[in-house]
């Protein structure tokens, strides 16, 4: 429901009129983090469209069409999302169940914990394959069983490969009557062109700091001292907040690996290097992707700690700590070179290059840049 889903009033309200006055679209992306509540908004909309109750700015939570939302169980609602290609057909209903568990704990995550719900492993990258279309086809086909629409929620559409993007796009042009279309995307621009043109795009921005802290207050019941310094530092998303509040074995592991790069690097110890560049290719391809966005962060949060400006800083406790003596070697004359060198290993990466290669020559040139001749 609308009332579960944080901050973004204006957004829900037009939602709502676009219902009420009957000038609905059939192809609607909601461009933001799933952190900022773009899923939350996607799945209220839903309800609030399947809602056979008394609504009137909301669902009424009460009717049966409600009560299976609650549970993403109604029949005339459909899922798309990206999975690994465990059969020769990888659809999304092979992993429906394990979708549904998810959303039941939330509707505010990221890739890497639906890649835990699936229990995938190590190096398998999710997609969405081209057999999807066919169920897409299949599904929208049926008439509605118990409401007027029906409503195809498809989140990460940019997992889309090609192929199925291109037998989507054909769905999208010719559209089945009464039929919905609500894509959740966090990086629309490695969409089709083709289908962002066919799409409303509702764009969804962070949430203000004060709402998770508030958010924070009433759900953790933590002091408002801690509430405050974790809002600022999940930079309005509600799942970093959630997940700064029990700190993950994974980032531990990210900050542990960055740091003892930066140290070995600088002093160009080249055996312990290799020693570190065989730790990080023996865990699989998102989690390398995820350390390498984690450095990312790290470099641009001690190059702006140099300027003192502690209002435009995000990082934990554990991460302040080690910036207190690393950032004054992160300054104007490396810090494009060395974010260059790490956003390049994630393209290589997520292209599926080898691993040690690139870790290996990222390592060499974050020597050359961090302490250079």
């Amino acid at each position: 429901m609308f009332k579960d889903v944080i901050g973004h009033e204006e957004i829900k309200q037009r939602l709502v009129n676009s219902l009420k006055t009957g000038r609905i679209s059939h192809a609607q992306l909601f461009a933001g983090d799933t952190g900022y509540g773009s899923l939350a908004l996607a799945l209220a909309f839903a309800q609030y469209v399947f809602c056979t109750g008394n609504k009137q700015d909301d669902a009424c939570g009460e009717c049966p069409s409600c009560r299976k939302m609650q549970k993403y169980i109604h029949p005339d609602l459909h899922f798309v999302f990206p999975v690994v290609r465990k059969a020769k057909s990888p659809v999304s209903d092979e992993y429906i169940n394990e979708w549904r568990r998810l959303l039941s704990q939330s509707s505010y995550f990221d890739l890497t914990e639906w890649y835990s719900y699936m229990g995938v492993e190590d190096n398998a990258q999710a997609a969405i394959y081209t057999e999807e279309s066919g169920n897409i086809l299949r599904k929208l086909n049926l008439k509605p069983f118990e409401s007027d629409y029906k409503i195809m929620v498809i989140w990460l559409p940019e997992k889309m490969n090609p192929e199925c993007s291109n037998k989507l796009l054909k769905i999208i042009e010719e559209p089945f009557e009464k039929t919905l279309f609500l894509m959740v995307s966090e990086h629309p621009e490695q969409m089709l062109n083709t289908i962002q043109s066919r799409l409303q795009r509702i764009n969804i921005p962070p949430l203000r700091q004060e709402q998770i802290k508030q958010q924070l207050l009433l759900t953790k019941g933590i002091p408002d001292e801690k509430a405050a310094e974790y809002a600022h530092v999940a930079s309005g998303n509600w799942h970093k907040a959630l997940r700064l509040l029990d700190e993950s074995e994974e980032q531990i592991y990210n900050q542990e690996k960055f740091a003892s790069l930066m140290r070995l690097c600088w002093e160009r110890k080249m055996l312990p290097v290799n020693e570190w560049v065989n730790e990080i290719t023996s865990v699989g391809r998102e989690r390398q992707k995820n350390f390498i966005t984690h450095a990312i962060r790290m470099l641009r949060e001690n190059f702006i700690r140099n300027f003192g400006l502690n209002e435009l800083n995000y990082m934990t406790e554990r991460e302040k700590n080690f910036s207190i003596r690393f950032a004054p070697y992160v300054h104007e004359g490396n810090i494009l070179p060395l974010t260059n060198e790490f956003e390049r290993a994630y393209n290589d990466i997520n292209r599926n290059g080898n691993a040690k290669i690139i870790f290996t020559d990222l390592c060499i040139k974050v020597m050359q840049n961090i302490r250079p001749s």
